[in-house]
């Protein structure tokens, strides 16, 4: 409360000028998004809410991308995001939350390569703080309850599971997991369920993203 208060004192001696500003900053943060789901859903009509909410929505909301992705995808963006994909591949996957092992032997190497140095970060100190706060969050989550909060995005490539949306999820999964027994009981905890529940989408004809590279 003593926070608040002091948060309230401090706005309080705010002038007209910053007042207004202060006013428009918080309206440009907390305005609705430019692209709903609805505007996606319109070109992915198959593709499951739950998908589109968790993996697309805010990256269409970027700056540097918008809706819909250009075709041909040149050097944008969306071109690494998609795999390199066009839009018209990406309407011939279907999706279905499968539980699956998703402990770090199971993902391809590029998702294994952004778990490692999510780990690599946290160990040296050299984690930025807003990756940290997310892997605070999905691994205080998966300690209480065992399982994902929300379902990660993924597609199976020929080397394991590629994470395209939740890689911060699949990092403090993967480190729970080995985690010391010991140290779990200790706190009254248990190590996460091996078979987590996930989204994963499979193409009409079995092909895979040329090139996918996700962000964590």
């Amino acid at each position: 409360m003593a926070d608040v208060l002091k948060l309230v004192d401090d706005l309080s001696r705010l002038t007209m000028l910053e007042s207004a500003e202060l006013a428009r900053l918080l309206k440009e943060k907390w305005k609705p998004p430019k692209v709903s789901l609805a505007d996606i859903k319109n070109d992915l009509p198959h593709w499951p809410d739950e998908v589109i909410e968790l993996w697309l929505l805010h990256l269409a909301n970027r700056t540097d991308t918008g809706w819909p992705p250009p075709d041909p995808l040149g050097s944008h963006p969306w071109a690494y995001i998609l795999g390199f994909r066009p839009l018209s591949w990406w309407r011939e996957i279907t999706w279905k939350r499968e539980k699956v092992d998703c402990g770090l032997a199971k993902l391809c190497g590029a998702t294994q390569a952004i778990v490692q140095r999510m780990f690599r970060e946290k160990a040296t100190g050299t984690i930025d703080e807003e990756t940290a706060a997310r892997f605070k969050g999905a691994s205080d989550y998966i300690l209480q309850n065992r399982v994902f909060e929300k379902p990660p995005i993924a597609i199976r490539l020929p080397d394991g599971l590629s994470i395209l949306d939740g890689n911060h999820r699949a990092t403090a999964f993967c480190g729970l997991q080995d985690a010391p027994d010991g140290l779990l009981e200790m706190r009254g905890l248990q190590k996460p369920i091996p078979q987590q529940e996930l989204w994963i989408g499979s193409h009409i004809r079995g092909e895979v993203p040329l090139d996918y590279a996700p962000e964590p």
